[in-house]
């Protein structure tokens, strides 16, 4: 730089060359200018630039976040008609004369709208639509992986317009993806919470339900392996929601020493969970454990367990549960496949039906399975996504029908 400076500043002029006139000893320092002038040039460069650079972050800024309003509308959008549905449901299932009528058919009206439609995607309609109700199962995976393109959602308008009376449902930007799950589906802990303490664990209809669903070959073998007892799950579950301090386990002791050794101790919260995840902070329950068994359980839900609507896996821990001797996983898969075959033809109307339905199938069943059951539910998950460009947004929430003909909102989370 030093010699970069004196190079600038040397006099010039002072001998004769061929290139530069002969001047008088003393000639002025003209270098300086010039390197002012590149100097103020840089100057003006950077800021240019920097300037430049600004308006793009800040444009590239409002465009996200215009994007992220949008997506957002667009999952309140599909949130929104999902509770319509449910809404149409409950009156649906509460009008006596048409429920009356549908089980006459073998229909049970408080599960059948909500299960009728259980997703709705924009992106898959307007394939729908731009390819005359023609959709490939490729079809379906480039709209999840591409998308669609500039010209068929085009179409899709114009599509919708006509089906629409010119009110253009898909005139729209974007997409949303909504989907519905039974709370009441799941095994509730929430009984756990309640559970008399003089009473044994192994008693309890909850802790019942909830060894039957972790039972069977498969799952024996995966507790082996890891040296994980299930009773102490289930004890680990109700210790977290109960009032006292002591563990209800076999092997006793106070139950705050299991998080009194963790490197961030923290203490058992005594009381309901507030969240599901919540679950995830329970001794045994942080990893593995919650995603083998976490989407089987709920805790929302009347404690009675819709089976109408329960998953196989669900199913199969009722059937562990209550019939005895407890069931191979063979018979388990018999059973199911002969369940498939008549809730082709009706749903069960209620858990004594159940019961019986059980019985004729050559089991001893207990009388406990009765209370145990129920044939409608009241409480659902429905999440909903927005997609504007790279941009999305999810909405979760859990609504109760129990009490509300518009559903009350136990849980509703943006993300």
């Amino acid at each position: 730089m030093t010699r970069f400076w004196q190079w600038m500043t040397k006099e010039r002029g002072t001998r004769r060359s061929r290139f530069i006139e002969s001047r008088p000893k003393g000639g002025k320092k003209r270098g300086v200018a010039l390197l002012m002038v590149m100097m103020c040039l840089a100057f003006v460069a950077s800021v240019g630039a920097d300037i430049g650079m600004s308006g793009e972050v800040r444009m590239l800024k409002a465009t996200h976040q215009r994007d992220e309003l949008m997506a957002e509308g667009l999952a309140r959008s599909g949130m929104n008609m999902y509770r319509l549905i449910l809404v149409a449901n409950k009156q649906l299932g509460d009008n006596s004369q048409l429920a009356a009528g549908a089980e006459m058919m073998g229909v049970n009206l408080g599960n059948a709208l909500w299960k009728a439609i259980p997703s709705i995607n924009t992106g898959l309609l307007r394939m729908f639509l731009v390819s005359d109700g023609d959709v490939e199962e490729e079809d379906v995976e480039r709209l999840m992986t591409e998308g669609l393109t500039l010209d068929e959602r085009a179409e899709s308008r114009e599509e919708s317009a006509s089906l629409f009376e010119d009110k253009g449902f898909l005139d729209f930007e974007g997409d949303f993806m909504a989907i519905i799950e039974d709370e009441d589906a799941k095994v509730s802990i929430k009984g756990l919470q309640s559970a008399d303490p003089t009473v044994s664990l192994m008693e309890n209809p909850t802790a019942i339900q909830l060894y039957g669903l972790m039972s069977g070959e498969e799952n024996d073998q995966w507790f082996y392996e890891r040296n994980i007892d299930r009773w102490d799950l289930i004890a680990n579950l109700k210790d977290w929601m109960d009032s006292d301090t002591n563990r209800s386990g076999a092997r006793g002791g106070y139950e705050d020493d299991l998080y009194n050794r963790l490197e961030s101790p923290y203490l058992s919260k005594n009381a309901a969970f507030d969240t599901k995840e919540e679950i995830r902070l329970v001794e045994g329950w942080q990893d593995a454990v919650y995603e083998r068994f976490g989407d089987k359980i709920t805790i929302y839900g009347t404690g009675k367990i819709n089976v109408n609507s329960a998953s196989d896996e669900v199913l199969k821990g009722l059937f562990k549960a209550y019939v005895s001797p407890i069931p191979t996983d063979s018979t388990c898969e018999l059973l199911m496949d002969q369940l498939d075959e008549y809730k082709l033809l009706t749903d069960f109307r209620s858990g004594e039906e159940f019961f019986n339905w059980l019985e004729s199938q050559g089991q001893s069943v207990d009388e406990a399975l009765k209370s145990a059951v129920g044939t409608s539910s009241t409480v659902f998950n429905v999440t909903s996504t927005g997609f504007v460009g790279e941009t999305s947004r999810t909405i979760t929430a859990i609504f109760d029908f129990s009490g509300s003909g518009e559903g009350d909102i136990l849980y509703w989370r943006l993300e």
